[in-house]
């Protein structure tokens, strides 16, 4: 008698394991699983770098404090309008590009005086031109140490749904005092009373506490 193997003899086929037709279906099992969930996972990771960029630090505590009466811009990102009432009010609209921090800071020094969220709808677009009272958003307002009053209020829109407030009345705060923060691309208006002219223009870049918007004079 030969001796040889024949070829067939050395290949393993699934009907000589036993039990591989269970181990047939959890191989495919796995495979599906790992087909399906990976996407899932990769995007999870994804969205989880993309707000810890969003979220981050970009002022410094003690590094920019401002103890006089000017009005810095709350949050990195672009100004979309200016306006300048003959009273002497001016309204500034600001609003973060998708890669800027989008944490708010108190846009002047002073006392906290009132917290107000106003409930409303998110199906609208912050700069749709909406009348304000449709729209949810929270208007925070500041007395400097003159006494001048200066408002900021976080929109809320179809985007942004998440509007968050740290801070609380009655509280002194500096320009570098986080105030809160709105994702995503939460608009931000600011408005208080001057006599000065503003310097600052629609399309401007602005910088969180240091951007300066105007004077309460």
């Amino acid at each position: 008698m030969s001796s040889e193997k024949k070829f067939s003899d050395l290949v393993i086929t699934p009907s000589t394991v036993p039990g591989w037709p269970v181990k047939a279906c959890v191989g495919l099992f796995c495979i599906g699983l790992l087909a399906l969930y990976l996407p899932f996972g990769v995007l999870g990771l994804g969205l989880l770098l993309y707000i810890s960029l969003i979220l981050r630090v970009m002022v410094q505590p003690e590094s920019y404090i401002r103890l006089d009466e000017t009005v810095y811009a709350p949050v990195d990102g672009r100004i979309i309008s200016v306006d300048e009432s003959s009273d002497g009010t001016k309204t500034v609209i600001l609003q973060p590009d998708w890669f800027d921090s989008h944490l708010h800071y108190a846009p002047v020094a002073g006392q906290l005086e009132d917290i107000t969220w106003v409930d409303g709808s998110f199906k609208f677009k912050a700069l749709d031109g909406v009348p304000n009272d449709l729209c949810a958003r929270r208007e925070i307002t500041w007395r400097t140490k003159k006494g001048h009053l200066v408002e900021m209020v976080q929109f809320g829109d179809k985007w942004c749904r998440l509007i968050q407030c740290f801070l609380r009345e009655g509280r002194q705060t500096m320009v570098s005092d986080p105030a809160g923060l709105a994702l995503f691309r939460g608009v931000v208006i600011v408005t208080f009373i001057s006599s000065a002219p503003l310097n600052i223009v629609p399309g401007q870049r602005c910088l969180a506490a240091q951007t300066q918007l105007g004077q309460t004079l």
